[in-house]
Parts: C-alpha cells; sequence; structure tokens
C-alpha cells in the first residue's frame, strides 16, 4: 500500500513539473507576440502614386543638382558656338593711377602721380580664325557634342529617378504584401500550436508533438519578424526618395498588377540602338575619337592658318585730351589685314617621338577602341535585352502556374488540418501543407514584384520612360489598406 501511493506520489510530482516546465516555456513565446504586436503609437502618412511621383521629382536633392547643371552646361554650350562662330569681343575699361590726396608733403615732386582721371575704355574684337584646315572646327564639334550629351544625360537621370519612384513604391507595397502573408502564417501556426498545448496537458498528444507545434510556431515568428523589419526598412528608403522625415511610415491603399507584355524583343533592340544611354555614351566617345585622329594627322602637316585682327577701338581720355577715338591691331597699326602663318614641331625622341608618329598612331588606336567598345556595348545592351524577355516569358508561365497551384495548396491546407484537428493524420502532414501554401503565396508575390522591376529594367536599357504596351502608371491599381 504505502509503495502504490508513494508511486502515484512520484507521477503527480513529475506530470506536475511537466506542466510547470510547459507553462515555463510560454513566456518567451508571449514575449515575442508582444514585441511583434506593440500597442506603440505610430505615425502613418497615407501615400498614392501620383504623390510619389511628384513629390519626389520635386524635392529630391540629387534631382535639384541635375536640373542645375542642365542650366550650366546649357550656359558652357553657349559660350563654345560664341567663341568658335563670332569673335570674341570684350568691353575693357583701364583707369590709370591717380592722386587722390597728399598724406606728407616731401622735398621732391616733380614725377608726382597727377590729380587728373586718365584711362581708356575699349572694344577689344581680338583674333579671329578664318581658316585651319577643319582643326579648330574639329575642335568645336567635340566640345559640342560632350556638353550636349551632358545635358543628354542628366535628363535621362532625371528619367530614370522617375523610374526608380516607380520601382521603390511597388517595392514597398510588396514588402507590405510579404508581412500579411507572414502573418497569416503566423495565425495558422499559431492556431494549432494553441490547440496542442491544451491537449499536451491533457495528455491527448505527446510532448513530441507539442514541441513540433511550438518549433513552427517559432518559426513563424521569426518570418513575421524579418517580413516586418523588411517593411521598415522599405519605408525609410521611400522616405529617403520622398525627402521626408527619417522614420515616416506609409499607409498605402494601392496594389500593381501584372499583365503579359506585348512589346517585341526586336522593338525593343530597334529602339535600343537609338535610345540607349550605354549606345549613346559609346557612340558619342567613338566620334570624339575619330575627330582626335583627324587632328593627330593634320597636327602632323605643316598647313598655314589664315586669321584677321579686328583690333581694338577705344576712347582714351586725360586731364589735358579728353575725347581721344583710336583704332589699333597693334602698336602703330591701324590696319585690317589677312595674316597667314605656319607652325609646325615634330618630336624625334620621347613623348609621341620620331616625327609624332607614335602620336598619331596613338590616335589611330584610341579611335580603333572606341569602335570596338561601341560595338562591345551593342551587343552586350542586346544580350540583356534578350535575357529579360526571357526573363517575362517564364515569370507569366509560372506566375499562371502558381495561381492554380495556391488553389489546391489552400485546400490541402485546410483538409490537413481537419484530419489533423480529428487525430486522423500526423502533425508533420498538416505542416508541410502549410508550409507549401505559404511559401507559395510568398513565392507568387516575389514573381509579381520581380516582373514590374525588369520592366522598368528594360525601360532604362533601351532609353525611354515607359514601354509602349503599358505605362507605368497603369500598373498601379486601388487595392487593400497596408
Amino acid at each position: 500500500m504505502t509503495r502504490s501511493l508513494g508511486i502515484i506520489i512520484a507521477f503527480c510530482l513529475l506530470y506536475t513539473n511537466n506542466l510547470h516546465a510547459i507553462d515555463d516555456e510560454q513566456s518567451p513565446e508571449i514575449f515575442i507576440q508582444e514585441a511583434n504586436d506593440s500597442t506603440t503609437t505610430q505615425t502613418y502618412r497615407p501615400l498614392d502614386f501620383g504623390t510619389v511621383i511628384e513629390q519626389g521629382m520635386r524635392k529630391y536633392q540629387a534631382n535639384i543638382i541635375r536640373r542645375k547643371n542642365i542650366e550650366i552646361s546649357k550656359n558652357k554650350l553657349k559660350d563654345v558656338k560664341e567663341s568658335f562662330w563670332t569673335p570674341n569681343p570684350k568691353i575693357t575699361l583701364q583707369l590709370n593711377p591717380q592722386r587722390i590726396g597728399t598724406l606728407k608733403t616731401g622735398s621732391e615732386s616733380a614725377s608726382r602721380i597727377t590729380k587728373d582721371a586718365s584711362g581708356a575704355l575699349a572694344l577689344e574684337l581680338g583674333e579671329y580664325t578664318l581658316f585651319n584646315w577643319g582643326k579648330d572646327y574639329l575642335n568645336f564639334k567635340n566640345e559640342k557634342e560632350s556638353l550636349e550629351r551632358e545635358i543628354q544625360r542628366d535628363k535621362e537621370d532625371l528619367r530614370e529617378f522617375k523610374q526608380e519612384l516607380v520601382r521603390q513604391y511597388v517595392e514597398l507595397i510588396h514588402a507590405k504584401d510579404l508581412k500579411v502573408i507572414t502573418r497569416q502564417y503566423l495565425q495558422s501556426a499559431t492556431l494549432v500550436y494553441r490547440l496542442n498545448r491544451e491537449k499536451v496537458l491533457q495528455k491527448k498528444i505527446t510532448k513530441h508533438e507539442y514541441y513540433q507545434a511550438r518549433s513552427e510556431y517559432l518559426r513563424a515568428q521569426e518570418h513575421y519578424t524579418r517580413a516586418k523589419t523588411n517593411e521598415a526598412i522599405q519605408n525609410e528608403n521611400m522616405a529617403k526618395l520622398l525627402d521626408d522625415a527619417p522614420g515616416t511610415l506609409y499607409l498605402i491603399k494601392d496594389d500593381y498588377e501584372y499583365s503579359k507584355t506585348t512589346y517585341s524583343r526586336e522593338n525593343a533592340m530597334a529602339t535600343a540602338r537609338k535610345f540607349s544611354p550605354f549606345i549613346l555614351d559609346r557612340q558619342v566617345d567613338s566620334n570624339i575619337k575619330a575627330r582626335e585622329y583627324e587632328i593627330a594627322l593634320r597636327d602632323n602637316l605643316p598647313l598655314p592658318k589664315i586669321s584677321v585682327n579686328f583690333g581694338t577701338y577705344a576712347h582714351g581720355f586725360s586731364g589735358s585730351n579728353v575725347g581721344t577715338d583710336y583704332y589699333t591691331s597693334s602698336a602703330g597699326d591701324s590696319n585690317i589685314d589677312l595674316v597667314a602663318s605656319l607652325n609646325a614641331s615634330w618630336t624625334l625622341f620621347g613623348d609621341g617621338g620620331l616625327f609624332n608618329r607614335r602620336k598619331v598612331a596613338n590616335a589611330r588606336l584610341e579611335k580603333e577602341k572606341a569602335v570596338y567598345n561601341l560595338s562591345l556595348t551593342r551587343r552586350k545592351v542586346e544580350e540583356a535585352i534578350v535575357n529579360i524577355f526571357n526573363f517575362l516569358n517564364s515569370t507569366v508561365e509560372q506566375l499562371e502556374i502558381i495561381k492554380s497551384r495556391n488553389d489546391s495548396l489552400k485546400k490541402r491546407m485546410d483538409t490537413a488540418l481537419n484530419q489533423y484537428s480529428k487525430r486522423k493524420t500526423r502533425f508533420l502532414e498538416y505542416q508541410m501543407a502549410m508550409e507549401d501554401y505559404y511559401e507559395s503565396l510568398n513565392r507568387e508575390s516575389i514573381l509579381k514584384y520581380q516582373y514590374l522591376v525588369k520592366r522598368i529594367e528594360l525601360a532604362q536599357i533601351i532609353g525611354v520612360e515607359n514601354l509602349p504596351d503599358q505605362t507605368f502608371d497603369k500598373a498601379i491599381v486601388k487595392g487593400g489598406g497596408r
């Protein structure tokens, strides 16, 4: 009797210890749940697609800098054109030293500075080259094309930033979608975990099953926490592009959709050959190197230069002779003459030596290298376009499959949960069904996001703001609150 009583007491103590052990294990889980569902007051700002584009283009500081760079380059371009096509007139005013007072009177003042104002007001036209075998013109073309490309590139950067705003807005929506999916995953894992917690206390399931459910619950917590962190990062990235205060959170009621592209690969390649920023950069470089080679050839020949010196028109004044107008092209000369000059030099040794042969050879090699770089860039652009179209076509097929698969996986998960609650199947079956379903939802969201991002990347590569088959703003539709 005593032995039986001792066994019963020992069993009760062991059972009580197990209950306490299970209860003690809940505290960190409760802490995690409360930490994720914190009721700390957060300030959300409503955000829509139109606000993103308008505010981002207007307030982002790098855009302001780009616009100022465009104005600077335009002014430089005007200077280059005027300095080549017209004489470079200047108005100069020169005043000679003038005595305005005397601090101390000395014993000698024969060379004393006069109190009368003297000097000259002049219009200087200077020398203007009429003919230089095209060397000046080639240099002018190089400067002009370089500046025009700078202006064009800044405008392309503004266009690409607008596309980056679209991409970041979609990425923020995508991050919020992933958080919703992981929260649903957590809710499903929590349901079975709480059910198993009650059952293990009632000895209806084994501790092994209980710990399986607990492990799945904690893994769901980890995924949900990671999704919330990613959402916070994307909120901050959006705030940076909109120049909002750090820590701004956004409430979005937009969604984005995808539709199979009808834009052909051949049309994309044809557009890229004309407008791709990468090809245009190489094309300009090739044009400049070709002109530099021509300049090197002409510099190596004793070719005359014909110019005219328009001189200076001046109005001189002094205390004794006021209102003297005169013109001069050089000291003692008031004629306007055509002047021919010849300058040539050849290096025998050293830099570009042997009658500048190495200098000309290097210019030729730079020209040939630029041609190959242009061809290589065209090949890379075409390769990128092919890869993007392959990805787009593959993604559409995958999304169609996943969409159908999700329906089956949802039914499978619901059936597995029903069977498990009736003890007609193992927990592992429900666990696998749940993981497959939410992994498929996650994969669908990722592919949907990547599809739109690749379309933006395609537009940037071929050098257009929107693809002809669907503008990016049309991909944004009204959706649920996030």
